[in-house]
């Protein structure tokens, strides 16, 4: 199978609330792995490919002591059943260093392993 990422994934400790434009209430999920071009999540409910999405990730900063919360916007690349939930890959359509520069420090330091 020819490997599609374009970025190294890491994993993170963290917990991502999902926005979607048809729901007022977020759907939280666990993050499986984060890289600079997106996220895998495990998800409750299925979610449709194509679909637009806002992804809040709240994570402890490289020094472990500071939470931060960002929210990035993406859509959904690929679902997958496992069990009774779903793996879900969402990629993100904006992910910049004046918007997004504590979540890419994160993932900067995790490619030095010392995230």
């Amino acid at each position: 199978m020819e490997e599609k990422r374009k970025n190294p994934r890491y994993g993170i400790a963290s917990i991502a609330e999902l926005y979607f434009p048809e729901s007022e209430e977020p759907m939280e999920s666990f993050i499986s792995s984060i890289s600079k071009g997106g996220v895998g999540i495990y998800s409750p409910q299925k979610m449709n490919v194509g679909q637009n999405l806002d992804v809040k990730i709240t994570f402890l900063q490289t020094n472990g002591s500071e939470e931060v919360s960002e929210i990035i916007p993406g859509k959904v690349v690929w679902v997958k059943v496992l069990h009774d939930s779903f793996v879900v890959g969402i990629a993100f359509t904006t992910l910049d260093n004046l918007r997004h520069s504590k979540l890419l420090s994160y993932i900067e330091a995790a490619a030095q392993g010392s995230a």
